[in-house]
């Protein structure tokens, strides 16, 4: 068949079908493959020769057809649905990690990754060959020291993590903890499915230096990366990141959930240091009613925190520093002070039930080149400024929606607000690129320090940059509608 370019790929899925006979799992494992290849095509700006289709059969009868569906088949008595999340074209990508240095361990079951997690010494490298590690209990990282865990085909969708099931109830169903260790990457790994926590890192136990790299969350019940931290002032977890990961829900939670089903976040950190959650994507992180936190949500004496160059679709929230309330880790009568010295830039974040972006009792923040476009609920809350906030700036950014003061103060210089119709190639799908027709945003932004780049790293006009996240380029922006998002 003839590739078609407006064909959307589906995000990443998980469901049921017909168990196939073995001479069908063949076929499968070929169309796969053809839908892998062709999804790398798109992603370089080539054409398919081709547009796979697999069959799906149900009692000797063609049931459906899906267009660029990718099936990993994982045995002759189970499976997993899998493709990969639609990734503009333009989106920032992973470079290929360097060769592992040190003692390097390979496996390719649950049994040897945790004997391999429990041995491996200082400066070693864990290997996960391509498949599926459902876990009974959660990995456990303790007094580590340079350690990395990765897949070995620097693909994450080759290897899948997952726990006991987002419906499984299960208490304390994660897939892997961080407690005092010094020096940890986490790369090219899917986490899966599992109730609770994806990967925690607790920053009450002081761990330093740990990067999660690559990595693909999909189906995780409450965090997908949980930060949790202690009640003493001077301990955080120093030195991290998470960049170029993939963040997705398919679900809901149930209204017995807590907060009724709204107790979701995909990043949800506390007593961070120095930390830049950059270049990734993140996708229908709802709650129930409308009221999960952000997707990128960062609180309880963080500092020198960088969130930068995210795209944030049909989130309940996009970023928040800071929320109205208070944690378990905020000692009695303590002054709260969520972030300081944050800096948020050069995001896209579109729909969403409420907010944009949100600082509460966030002090020294800076808010910079930032494009947002907010559905009709919640309309002006595109950027919010609560309670507690001070000595921050809100500078260059493109709001769809408006920004709202909600008692607490900061600087507003050279903004964009209102109802920018035609701004945007499609932002309704979250593709918020400029358009020609975007006149009070091209060429209308001051130039800062902080900001040298856009969304794609492309670097911004000299004394004349856009505003929002995006450079606007006349003559080489090929930026189209129909490529997708």
């Amino acid at each position: 068949m003839k590739h078609n370019q407006d064909v959307e790929i589906n995000d990443l899925r998980v469901m049921a079908l017909v168990m196939p006979t073995p001479a069908q799992a063949t076929t499968l494992e070929k169309q796969a493959e053809l839908a892998i290849n062709a999804k790398r095509l798109v992603f370089s700006g080539q054409a398919p020769s081709h547009e796979p289709v697999c069959f799906f059969a149900a009692k000797g009868t063609v049931r459906s057809r899906m267009p660029l569906l990718v099936l990993l088949w994982l045995s002759a008595a189970t499976w997993v649905l899998a493709a990969t999340v639609d990734i503009p074209p333009w989106f920032p990508k992973a470079p290929l990690p360097p060769p592992p240095q040190g003692e390097v361990i390979r496996v390719a079951t649950v049994a040897e990754l945790l004997a391999a997690v429990d041995g491996i010494g200082p400066g070693g490298t864990i290997l996960l060959a391509d498949g599926h590690y459902k876990l009974a209990r959660a990995i456990v990282l303790l007094r580590k020291r340079d350690l990395t865990i990765r897949g070995a085909a620097a693909d994450p969708t080759k290897v899948t993590l997952s726990g006991k099931g987002w419906d499984s109830k299960a208490t304390g169903d994660d897939i892997l903890h961080i407690g005092n260790c010094d020096g940890i990457t986490i790369a090219d790994l899917t986490f899966a499915d599992c109730r609770s926590y994806g990967i925690k890192v607790e920053a009450e136990n002081a761990p330093k230096s740990i990067h999660i790299y690559n990595c693909r969350f999909r189906d995780i019940g409450v965090r997908a990366i949980k930060g949790s931290a202690g009640q003493d002032p001077n301990t955080r977890a120093v030195k991290g990141s998470v960049r170029y990961c993939v963040f997705e829900n398919t679900r809901v939670p149930p209204a017995d959930w807590l907060f009724g089903g709204d107790y979701i976040s995909a990043i949800d950190m506390m007593a961070l240091e120095d930390w830049t959650i950059s270049d990734n994507i993140f996708r229908n992180i709802k709650g129930r009613n409308g009221g999960a936190r952000a997707a990128i949500f960062i609180w309880v004496r963080s500092r020198h925190i960088v969130v930068e160059r995210n795209l944030i679709i049909d989130c309940d929230r996009g970023v928040a520093y800071g929320n109205p309330g208070q944690s378990t880790a905020n000692r009695p009568g303590e002054r709260l002070a969520y972030v300081t010295d944050g800096v948020i830039r050069n995001n896209f974040i579109a729909g969403g039930p409420d907010c944009g972006i949100e600082l509460w009792h966030a002090d020294r923040i800076k808010v910079f080149n930032n494009t947002i476009w907010r559905p009709e609920r919640n309309w002006k809350r595109g950027i919010r400024i609560g309670t507690g906030t001070a000595h921050t700036e809100i500078v260059n950014n493109l709001v769809h929606g408006e920004i709202q003061f909600d008692r607490g103060k900061a600087q507003l210089r050279n903004n964009l607000t209102g109802r920018l119709e035609g701004y945007f190639v499609a932002p309704a799908s979250g593709n918020l690129a400029l358009t020609a027709a975007a006149s009070g945003a091209i060429d209308h932004g001051v130039s800062l320090p902080e900001v040298t780049d856009d969304i794609r790293g492309r670097p911004r006009a000299g004394g004349r940059p856009d505003l929002g996240a995006w450079e606007f380029e006349a003559e080489i922006d090929k930026w189209r509608p129909e490529h997708g998002l």
